[in-house]
Parts: C-alpha cells; structure tokens; sequence
C-alpha cells in the first residue's frame, strides 16, 4: 500500500504560529518516516500575508514547497490548488494554528492502513489547555439546521460521547483533514464559491454522495489554536457561517430554502433578544447583524 503524504498548509498572517505549526510538523514527519518509510512532501501556501511569513518560511524551513500568493484566495481555493498538483496517494490538509503530536502522522496513516473503509479522516482536536473541541458531526439538512438555530441541537454535536472513539460522521472540520487522493480526483475539491466556513461541510456533502466514508478518530491528536488567522472575531466567523449555510442549503436543498430562511430569521431575532436581556449587547448584536446575512 503506498503510502505517501502531501501535506498543505494554508498561511495568512500568523507568522509565528505558523512556524511553530511547521516545527510541530517536522517532527512528526520524521517520527512518521523512520516507521513507514514513506515520503512526505509539505506546500505551504501563502495567502498575501504581510507579516513576513513567506520570507521566513524560505529562511527557516527550506524543505517546505512555498506558494506565494498575491492576494488572499480563500481556504477552499488555497487548498484545491495543491490538491491538484499532488501525486500522492493521501492528502493532508493542515491549518496553520495545528500543531501536531509527534505520533499524530504515523496513527493517522496506520489507521488507514487497519481500516479500508476509511477515506477522510478528521482527528480529535484539542484546545491549548487540553478541552476537547468540537469537530465533526452531521451533514446539516433542513431540519437539522432549524434546529440549530432555535439552539435545540442540530449538526454540530456537543456531548463528550460522540468525540469518545472512532466512528463514522457526516463531516470533519477542515483544520485537520487526511484523505486519500482519490477522493479529490472524485469530487473536485471544495466548491470555491464557498470563501471561508461551511466549505468542508459542504465538501462533505459531495464526498458522502460518491460512497466515500468519512470517520472522526480520536487516537489521532493535534491542538487547534482555533481561531488564529481571524483574531477569533465572533461577527465575521459566524457572518461566515451564515452566507456557508445559504449557499448549501440553496445548492443541495433547493425547495427547502424558503423556511428555512424563515427559521433562521426567527432563530436570529430570539437570540438578538435573549442575550440583549441577559446584557450581553456584543453578543446579541453579531445575532441582529446576521439578519441581513440569510
């Protein structure tokens, strides 16, 4: 089984996260290859940073393949760009506020290796201070995401058990996301009118169609800064969100856009109000500006 890896990593202004990212990679390739013997080539593609990372990245870490872009493309453009100039068998597609455990490549390539059923992989991701984080689920559907905007569940599962051992899932968050190349040569990559956010849940979508299986393992851990290239700004990441949930709800549900556009708004104005009266108006505002998003 061959098992070669091309890792990407997608960088706009985290300089110093990124290069720690890629210092935590190093190691972990080494680790990896000593076992497998395999050969792991890195792209980094830089989105227009203009904090020096591209410079620092040749000076520091000249085994990595860089890719400066002019302007910001997006993470599903970044991404599909590598995608289709790797030759290798797996795809691993990194964000750069990941930092990987020295094991975390060598368990992922061994878990494909034990189980033949897997094609994408997500791996359990962690906050700094070790909390479990929130990354996988459901594939959202009409009903699911009306119930997640009235706060009744939905496709983004909270309880410790769902993250508790390796199992098939609708869909993985995009900071860790190992997949075998096939599967890019099936689907096309992500959909690049997605900018930022709902890409890989959409990307997902497409990957469950072919036949693909998707599976959450949590022997596979990384830390996830979450956050880093955004400055964690909670109006633009949940804006985000919004436009990602349209845009998938129109493409894969068309007839069921309607309510759903109703229940989002009805969704958004309770939680403008709810935490305007628990006197957060920071909070209820980024609900209240989310109306004019769907």
């Amino acid at each position: 089984m061959d098992l070669d890896l091309t890792v990407i990593i997608l960088s706009y202004n985290t300089k110093d996260v990124t290069s720690r990212c890629l210092k935590r990679l190093q190691s972990s390739v080494v680790s990896c290859q000593t076992k497998f013997k395999n050969k792991i080539t890195t792209f980094v593609v830089d989105n227009g940073s203009i904090d020096g990372s591209a410079q620092m990245i040749k000076t520091d870490y000249p085994w990595v393949k860089l890719i400066e872009s002019k302007e910001n493309t997006g993470f599903s453009k970044g991404n599909n760009i590598v995608m289709r100039k790797a030759k290798t068998s797996f795809v691993l597609l990194l964000n750069s506020d990941v930092y990987l455990e020295e094991e975390s490549l060598y368990k992922a390539i061994a878990y494909f290796r034990v189980n033949l059923n897997c094609d994408v992989m997500g791996a359990r991701l962690n906050y700094p201070d070790g909390r479990l984080q929130s990354s996988s689920g459901n594939l959202p559907n009409p009903l699911n995401i009306i119930f997640w905007i009235l706060g009744l569940g939905g496709f983004h599962p909270k309880g410790k058990n769902y993250f508790s051992k390796a199992h098939q899932v609708g869909w993985v968050m995009g900071a860790f996301l190992m997949l075998k190349k096939k599967v890019f040569d099936s689907t096309g990559g992500f959909d690049e009118n997605i900018f930022m956010h709902m890409e890989e849940v959409e990307w997902c979508k497409r990957i469950k169609n072919k036949g693909f299986k998707i599976w959450y393992v949590p022997q596979v851990e990384v830390v996830h800064l979450h956050g880093a290239s955004t400055n964690l700004d909670l109006t633009s990441s949940f804006a985000n969100e919004l436009k990602g949930i349209k845009y998938y709800v129109k493409k894969h549900y068309p007839f069921s856009y309607l309510p759903v556009k109703f229940f989002l708004l009805v969704g958004l104005v309770l939680r403008a109000v709810a935490f305007w009266m628990l006197k957060n108006p920071k909070r209820a505002k980024v609900y209240w500006e989310g109306l004019g998003v769907v």
